[in-house]
């Protein structure tokens, strides 16, 4: 089964990589992988820190604990796992290299994106702004594989993660509501 995942996400960072690569996806690209970086993240959080508190303290405090345990489960992953990226395995794949560290399983960036994704999703009442932020982090999942530096197999398992983080801090929310 995992020979079969192997293949699949072999031939579609690869696919991705000859068919569909050109400057304008490049920036497009580039853009939404900031999206899903820690110090975007950190940012979104820390903005809502200083808004009015009543509407925006649920999700700084949401947001902060789901990044923080989601981010630290991933980097564990990653050093237990030590799966090679795919720029490193192939050397004919035109990566831009953004936000890498040596292992690519899961993706933090769509871990992180997910994470807030899911976390803004849980607490706000319009659908728009839902779907607004979840296809924000699916922008940030592609952009990992058309960059070269992930494997959809790394990414959906950081979506995975990411949203299974928020949706666990979000049972625990009003014991943590009551602890700050």
């Amino acid at each position: 089964m995992l020979d079969l995942i192997f293949k699949l996400d072999y031939r579609v960072v690869h696919y991705i990589n000859a068919k569909l690569r050109n400057p304008f996806f490049d920036y497009l690209n580039i853009a939404m992988t900031y999206l899903g970086s820690d110090v975007f993240a950190l940012g979104v959080i820390l903005a809502m820190v200083f808004l009015p508190k009543d509407t925006f303290r649920p999700f700084a405090i949401h947001g902060a604990v789901t990044l923080t345990t989601s981010t630290i489960f991933v980097q564990i992953l990653k050093r237990l796992i030590r799966r090679k990226r795919p720029f490193v395995l192939s050397k004919n794949l035109r990566s831009i290299r953004i936000g890498v560290d040596p292992y690519s399983f899961p993706s933090g960036h769509t871990t992180a994106a997910f994470a807030l994704a899911t976390s803004i999703s849980l607490l706000v009442v319009s659908p728009s702004i839902r779907l607004v932020f979840l296809l924000l982090a699916f922008g940030v999942g592609f952009s990992r594989v058309y960059l070269a530096v992930h494997y959809p197999s790394d990414v959906l398992a950081g979506a995975f993660i990411g949203s299974s983080f928020a949706y666990v801090v979000h049972l625990f929310m009003p014991a943590l509501s009551q602890l700050v």
